[in-house]
């Protein structure tokens, strides 16, 4: 095997030999892909193609969704000694590799030896490209600078996007396939990998023959300000190839002649560009004529690049003159944070996380981060994939959250032991606020309720009819006449405007026994404005309802003593259940300076939805009634649990989770982070636990009308109950850091009572080298052995570093470590 290839995203690579290889670009399914792709332009056709990576195969690692598998990672390369060379713009492909003379006694070849290297040769996917894979010369350079040279020798130009060692190419049929030589399949250069692998893995894929081009606000290099020929330089921004940042801009799709939006794209990238570069208007129009998209343009119409960006600078000074200061777009802003690991503030002005609060931009990333990792447990748990639908994908932690408390509510009859006090009986209990601008798309929570709540509201209606009934008897009896009895239901939907009487009635009246233990039901309550729910809150039988709130967290227990003949004396615990929809005025309303520190704050799961920035949701013409059927069948077996949940293994998961925040509060000395933590397993305890026993179904039994058994977790249960804690903590501080900090700051009663608590768990992190030995974290950190060592196992935990090698010491082995990723705690 010499390389690999990539069914998909979701998927690691595998290796590729001879029969693999052909069965690939025989499938009728990807021919007729490419075949559609070439008659409609639809790159969605292309994307959906397994690819090959002809230059690398990959060491296993582990995906942010926990799988572990030969992922196509570059910092986990091995480099196989081929090289592909993408020549893109192509109208007659066939043509130009005919005039190459390859496979015909090398007649016409400019350089025999070159013939001889050549291994593969094909049309690509869209017709008009071809793609060489050729051995490596490490005489010559590492990847890109062999494409060059081989591009010389052929007559043509070299995609510089084609560098990295972790780039794909997309299979093509075996029609297209010009040229193969047998040795594709066996061919190892254990030379050129022993010379580049270590810099591939670092990151360095640009050339290796001339000096790369730095920028800092306005200063060029000396070797800027050379004139070279574009395409052998490598332009930097504060240290940060620019071209990696641009990759992440259009990673998700690069503009086209099907959207009509290149030269738009243009004018935008030159704006940010101009901010990142001081206004440098020839270095701008230098990368903007390296996009591919931008050479299109210049070749379809001989577009005018250098007046792109000349109308940018004059809108740029527009803003200028009304903002004073300049920022990248937000779309730029998040490619900077992607490919650097910081953000744009962090870099250029030095901020620093040093609140518990994380802000707007950031929870905005990380929005879109939480989806791609819900996406990735799609396959585990079908339903959340359903509660998703139609959702983008920075929307669905707050489908996550709705459709798990809706599905806890159902799941009334069901209990777990927490690792506090274990020999009490928990229940699962949800406190929802989906938080959002105005028509920012919380509407998908209805539908959630339509489906998962229809069982409750079904039973309901029983009850509902009776009461109207006896209502109605009641009014029709004379005076003397004697009253009929009120009868005793069951009615656990409650809408905002109920009186806290007929609540608290309701809540005691709808007790089960289960098992032979009386088990009092939740109640429910979905409100779609949380403005509506405070407002009656002001006044009249709403008055107090906010202590119910509080109490139903932890199922506490209250009580009433009215003297009316409708409030029944007697003591009772809450079992209340609640999701509200609103927006973040009515939440600073409801959660604020004053009322702080009656704990609501931790007890509630406060979920943002993001701006739509100006994009239109996806138009929605199919009727697809299958996923909204599923809910509906899982909503009624999941009203239909009861029973103890053998979820020992996540409530350990939480307790080792929670000790690991609890020590990074510590050293950060921040009681905010602390106050904000202490609740958060319980969140991700209950919100986990429906989807895992759906996960888990085939485990139960059947006792009567009602499911129940043990089950075993696994990791990924871990995983998706890790995820939502993470997402709680995140927009706990998101929301209620600066609030808990103050709380504290007033409480103390500091000379400084805007006193903030510095990440130092984060400081220490980023100054520790790439690579590093215990013995490193002691010194830099001026920490004894056992701490140094403590604190590695910690960073270990959270996937913040791995192990990367041993070494031998005064006769003891010892391990070094590697970041992996960027410390957020």
């Amino acid at each position: 095997m010499s390389f690999c290839y990539q069914k998909n995203f979701s998927n690691p690579t595998l290796p590729v030999d001879e029969a693999q290889f052909y069965a690939l670009v025989r499938a009728g399914k990807w021919n007729e892909n490419i075949d559609k792709f070439r008659e409609t332009g639809d790159a969605s056709l292309k994307r959906k193609l397994p690819a090959f990576i002809f230059q690398a195969t990959f060491d296993a690692t582990t995906s942010k969704a926990g799988k572990t598998g030969a992922w196509r990672k570059q910092a986990a390369t091995l480099l196989t000694g081929l090289v592909v060379m993408d020549i893109d713009h192509v109208e007659d492909p066939k043509g130009v590799f005919d005039k190459w003379g390859l496979g015909t006694d090398e007649h016409g070849f400019i350089n025999k030896d070159a013939a001889r290297r050549i291994l593969l040769v094909y049309i690509t996917p869209s017709g008009k490209g071809l793609k060489v894979v050729f051995k490596a010369d490490a005489a010559v350079g590492n990847l890109i600078d062999n494409q060059h040279r081989m591009a010389e020798i052929l007559g043509v130009e070299v995609d510089e996007s084609c560098k990295d060692a972790s780039r794909m190419s997309f299979i093509c049929k075996e029609s297209d396939i010009l040229y193969i030589d047998k040795e594709l399949f066996t061919y190892e250069n254990k030379e050129f990998a022993e010379k580049y692998n270590a810099e591939y893995r670092a990151g360095h894929s640009g050339v290796t023959q001339t000096v790369a081009v730095a920028h800092q606000d306005g200063q060029l290099c000396a070797d800027q300000s050379r004139e070279v020929d574009d395409h052998e330089v490598e332009i930097k921004w504060r240290d940060y190839d620019i071209q990696c940042i641009i990759d992440k801009r259009y990673s998700a799709k690069l503009p086209c002649a099907a959207d009509s939006n290149r030269h738009n794209e243009s004018l935008k990238l030159a704006s940010d560009l101009l901010v990142l570069f001081d206004g440098d208007r020839k270095l701008v129009q230098r990368i903007l004529e390296r996009q591919s998209w931008v050479q299109e343009i210049i070749e379809e119409r001989d577009e005018n690049v250098a007046q792109t960006v000349a109308s940018a600078a004059e809108r740029m000074a527009d803003r200028e003159k009304k903002y004073l200061t300049q920022c990248p777009s937000k779309a730029m802003q998040e490619a900077i944070c992607q490919a650097c690991g910081q953000t744009w503030k962090q870099i250029t002005q030095g901020e620093t996380t040093d609140t518990a609060t994380i802000g707007e931009e950031e929870i905005e990333q990380w929005l879109w981060d939480w989806g791609e990792k819900i996406e990735a447990l799609f396959p585990y748990y079908p339903a959340l994939q359903d509660a998703c639908k139609g959702l983008k994908r920075n929307q669905y932690p707050a489908a996550l959250i709705v459709s798990g408390a809706l599905m806890m509510t159902l799941m009334t009859r069901c209990t777990y032991r927490f690792y506090h006090r274990p020999s009490k009986l928990r229940r699962l209990n949800a406190s929802a606020l989906i938080i959002g601008d105005p028509a920012s798309g919380k509407s998908f929570a209805t539908r959630l309720y339509e489906f998962l709540a229809a069982p409750i509201v079904a039973a309901d209606k029983a009850g509902k009819d009776t009461i109207n009934r006896y209502r109605e008897e009641m009014k029709t009896k004379g005076a003397n006449k004697e009253k009929p009895k009120k009868p005793k239901v069951v009615v656990r939907v409650h809408p905002s405007r109920t009186s806290n009487a007929q609540f608290i009635q309701d809540m005691v009246n709808a007790v089960e026994n289960v098992d032979g233990t009386d088990m009092q039901l939740h109640m429910l309550t979905f409100d779609t404005e949380l403005d509506n729910t405070l407002s009656v809150q002001k006044g009249g039988s709403w008055i107090d309802k906010q202590n119910l709130e509080l109490k139903a967290f932890h199922n506490e227990e209250d009580g009433q003593a009215y003297s009316n003949m409708d409030s029944i004396m007697q003591d009772f615990n809450v079992t209340w259940n609640y999701v509200y929809t609103g927006t973040p005025i009515a939440l600073k309303k409801k959660v604020n300076e004053q009322n702080f520190g009656s704990g609501l704050a931790t007890r509630l799961t406060c979920i943002p939805l993001p701006s739509t920035h100006f994009e239109m949701m996806d138009l929605d013409e199919e009727v697809d009634e299958d996923s909204d059927n599923r809910l509906l069948e899982w909503a009624k077996k999941l009203d239909k649990t009861k029973g103890e949940l053998s979820i020992k293994r996540i409530v350990r998961t939480m307790y080792d989770w929670t000790a690991r925040r609890m020590a990074d509060a510590k050293d950060n000395e921040s009681k905010a982070d602390e106050m904000l933590l202490k609740r958060c397993a319980y969140h991700g305890i209950n919100y986990s636990a429906p989807f895992i026993v759906m996960r888990h179904w085939g485990d139960l039994h059947q006792e009567g009308d009602y499911w129940c058994g043990e089950f075993e977790t696994d990791e990924i249960d871990d995983q998706l109950a890790e995820l939502i804690v993470n997402i709680q903590f995140a927009c706990q501080r998101h929301y209620f850091g600066s609030l808990a900090e103050k709380y504290f700051d007033d409480k103390l009663r500091d000379a400084s009572t805007n006193r903030r608590h510095h990440q130092r768990t984060i400081e220490d992190f980023n100054r520790l080298p790439e690579e590093f030995s215990i013995d490193d974290v002691a010194n830099s950190l001026h920490l004894c052995i056992s701490s140094a060592r403590t604190r590695v196992k910690r960073l270990l935990k959270d996937g913040a570093v791995v192990k990367c090698g041993e070494y031998v010491e005064n006769g003891a082995c010892k391990h070094r470590y590697k970041k992996k990723a960027v410390l957020v705690f």
